[in-house]
């Protein structure tokens, strides 16, 4: 499969610099697309936010700042400020309105790319390391037994367990209170979604499939406890 291509919306009134950097940009596999001026600008954002924005600040109709906060409200994605004003006051306040990086012209084009595709590495780290954050924020782990919470599926060892979904919310239950005991009535309430009575015999077979299919017998990193006249319990060895 080919990996999808970065968009870069190139904003520049200067048609000569727009279509030569087009054009640059497009052999080397970039998707660019192109705005002259600020409601230009504006139509697109609202059709596809880009991956990397690069911002002329003199416009025709307005100023790139305003294009720079503008853009900074819906995504976090780099901004490349690209311009003829050169006066450190204007750097600072480019920077100061989100860009992350400022070219002045005259620039080298080889700076140029390099500058484009660190922004745009650097994005995808971190938006790498959200997705890892998030997936994480999914699961639970508890030594070679993982709950992905996403899917219903619980693996062991990274094999899939083969759980109900029945068994899975069970697991879960337990797993998110290690060490708490649960009466079969609360289990069965919880799980089942009955509280017209309680069928101990249900949850006891549920909680021995559970134990087969999870390998308690086989591990000392966890079990689920039969607590005599309380309940059960999920417990970390």
């Amino acid at each position: 499969m080919n990996e999808k291509k970065s968009l870069i919306l190139m904003v520049e009134d200067e048609e000569q610099v727009l279509n030569t950097n087009c054009r640059m940009l497009r052999r080397r596999g970039y998707d660019v697309h192109t705005a002259q001026t600020v409601s230009e600008v504006y139509h697109q954002l609202e059709e596809r936010l880009p991956d990397l924005l690069i911002l002329d600040i003199m416009l025709p109709d307005g100023n790139g700042l305003d294009i720079c906060r503008h853009f900074r409200e819906k995504t976090m994605n780099p901004v490349l400020f690209l311009t003829g004003k050169s006066d450190i006051r204007d750097k600072v306040e480019g920077l100061q309105q989100g860009g992350d990086y400022y070219l002045t012209k005259p620039y080298n084009f080889d700076e140029f790319l390099a500058v484009i595709q660190m922004l745009l590495d650097r994005q995808k780290r971190i938006e790498e390391k959200i997705k890892e954050k998030y997936q994480a924020s999914r699961q639970i782990t508890i030594g070679s037994l993982r709950l992905d919470l996403s899917d219903g599926h619980a693996y062991l060892n990274n094999t899939d367990t083969g759980l109900t979904r029945t068994e899975f919310s069970l697991l879960r239950l337990l797993a998110e209170n290690q060490e708490k005991i649960f009466s079969a009535k609360e289990l069965y309430e919880a799980v089942w979604g009955s509280c017209a009575g309680t069928d101990t015999s249900t949850v006891r077979r549920h909680i021995f499939n559970l134990r087969v299919k999870i390998g308690a017998e086989d591990t000392d990193e966890y079990d689920i406890v039969s607590v005599y006249g309380k309940g059960y319990l999920f417990t970390c060895r």
